[in-house]
């Protein structure tokens, strides 16, 4: 009964307490009662917890042996002290193994067990470094494999990395294996180059935990925080492993699973799993970014009311709820049509109430399609069809398109050549909005004629300010040139309505000469004199 009692303790050190307060009886059940107690504890909740046969690696010493329970899986492993001059003092009981390797010499022991994939462990074991065993070493290295055969290395699992203590210290290895696997094999890595010999990594091996421990895997999902606000909300949940765990949040220490009320910022959780094993994960809860674009399609033309805004939600968490103008019914589509011109508000509402506010949207709709200026100009004399409208527009959208009715559409503004009527026209803007008016072209019963004044006065009183021709007459090549007595030009122009205002010239006489054709096509020059009086 004993031997029983330091199995059940060598196995897992949790169940010491239990497997001591069990009566020592000198009966068959007792000692099957034990064992099925001891087995059933290192099981908590769900987690694989695997057990590891004479972790204490307790055997008798021997060059090539290994200890019971334990599967030489390459060339000579020996259990120490003892063999070549290997002193040191077991840290647990008192065997256990070494291995020396080189690139052609590696040297492992193996157990085999049942390795699940997907799933993440923890062993742990007590390592030293001895600089000549057999051979000069170089460092200490050891290797974790996976396999389906004792010395099968399909996946490595762990390595400790180079090592020069020849104390014990304690190494905690944690691995992922890929995939199912029926063997775990321990090694002296050899990989890395030793000029001292063939045999570069050297490792002695006691103590390892009585269980292979499943580590909790978790996965933590969030909700963001409200700017500026702190309803921000955690939830970490196991997804292997042990499902009756301890959680601690920090800061705030909550221990439970869902977390709520976080403002923005970094939390860590520490999900710790019966069989003593923990993760811990950071994980930052960030504000929402709740944005609202607006597109607003404005009325095609003044007074539809028919104005249409649509915002355009992102971020956030779906649904989204529209409270338009004030009001206390949601809507659930941020399309808003028929509109009149003025400024509304939205508050946009995610479905963790989360909030934009959209205050004074202007919408607006073009002006008025006007017609502010009709400009006509009558026919010049009884001979001659030169009437002239232009209109001067205001409102709608430009471009705009001008009709004389019953004609085609144009981009200009005026009509020329006109007879003496009245005449309808309509303008439409680039919506297609439309105004329209008319006005009526008057005959000037008149001779047609040029008339040039010989004198004017510019002296600022509205009267004879300025020297130009008076033309009764639809004229084109239209050019009169104003000289002084010297012949120099002091004035110079093709426009008939044009005309010299005498600027920075004396008082006396000038020259003037008028080109043009007149209405019936005939080339005409006119000459003369005028006196400038101030």
């Amino acid at each position: 009964m004993k031997k029983l009692l330091c199995y059940c303790h060598s196995r897992n050190v949790y169940r010491e307490s239990i497997c001591s307060s069990l009566s020592i009886r000198p009966y068959l059940f007792w000692n099957t009662l034990l064992v099925v107690v001891c087995f059933l504890w290192g099981k908590p909740g769900k987690a694989q917890d695997i057990s590891l046969r004479n972790p204490s690696l307790e055997g008798v010493a021997g060059q090539g042996k290994v200890p019971p329970s334990w599967i030489t899986a390459m060339n000579t492993p020996d259990t120490q002290p003892g063999i070549f001059d290997i002193a040191v003092p077991a840290s647990d009981g008192n065997t256990y193994i070494g291995l020396h390797s080189g690139p052609l010499w590696p040297e492992g022991i193996a157990q085999e067990l049942s390795l699940k994939g997907g799933r993440s462990y923890t062993v742990s074991m007590d390592l030293a470094f001895a600089s000549f065993y057999a051979y000069r070493a170089c460092y200490g290295n050891m290797a974790i494999y996976a396999g389906n055969a004792p010395g099968d290395t399909a996946e490595l699992l762990w390595r400790s990395g180079p090592f020069y203590h020849t104390d014990w210290k304690r190494y905690n290895a944690v691995f992922n294996p890929s995939k199912d696997y029926k063997y775990i094999s321990f090694w002296a890595d050899a990989g890395i180059p030793c000029d001292r010999s063939d045999y570069g990594s050297v490792i002695l091996m006691d103590n390892l935990s009585a269980f292979i421990r499943e580590i909790p895997q978790i996965i933590i999902s969030t909700v963001r925080t409200c700017k500026g606000a702190a309803n921000g909300e955690a939830t970490v949940k196991v997804v292997s492993g042990a499902t009756s765990c301890t959680y601690r949040w920090e800061p705030g220490g909550q221990t439970s699973t869902h977390v709520e009320g976080l403002a923005a910022g970094r939390y860590e959780v520490t999900v710790t799993a019966p069989n003593g094993t923990g993760t811990r994960a950071q994980v930052t809860i960030e504000e929402t970014d709740l944005k609202n674009e607006l597109v607003i399609r404005p009325s095609l033309c003044h007074g539809d009311n028919q104005i249409e805004l649509t915002l355009n939600t992102t971020g956030g968490i779906p649904p989204y709820r529209y409270y338009f103008n004030g009001s206390l019914h949601p809507s659930y589509s941020g399309v808003f049509k028929e509109l009149h011109p003025g400024n509304y508000n939205v508050i946009v509402k995610d479905d963790h109430g989360c909030e934009d506010k959209l205050s004074q949207i202007p919408l607006k709709e073009p002006d008025p399609l006007q017609i502010i200026t009709v400009n006509v100009k009558a026919l010049s004399c009884s001979d001659t069809k030169d009437g002239r409208i232009s209109l001067d527009i205001a409102g709608g959208v430009v471009p705009y398109s001008f009709s004389l009715q019953p004609g085609s559409w144009q981009n200009s503004n005026e009509w020329r050549q006109l007879d003496a009527g009245r005449y309808y026209f309509e303008v439409k803007d680039k919506n297609g909005c439309h105004v329209n008016g008319n006005t009526e072209v008057l005959r000037n019963d008149r001779t047609c004629a040029v008339y040039v004044p010989t004198a004017f006065s510019p002296n600022g009183d509205g009267v004879n300010d300025l020297f130009r021709a008076k033309i009764n007459d639809d004229v084109s090549a239209f050019r009169m040139t104003v000289y002084n007595r010297w012949g120099a030009v002091v004035f110079d122009s093709t426009n008939p309505e044009a005309g010299w205002n005498g600027a920075r010239e004396p008082n006396g006489s000038y020259v003037w000469v008028v080109i043009y054709t007149d209405s019936k096509n005939q080339a005409r020059k006119q000459t003369g004199t005028l006196v400038l009086i101030r």
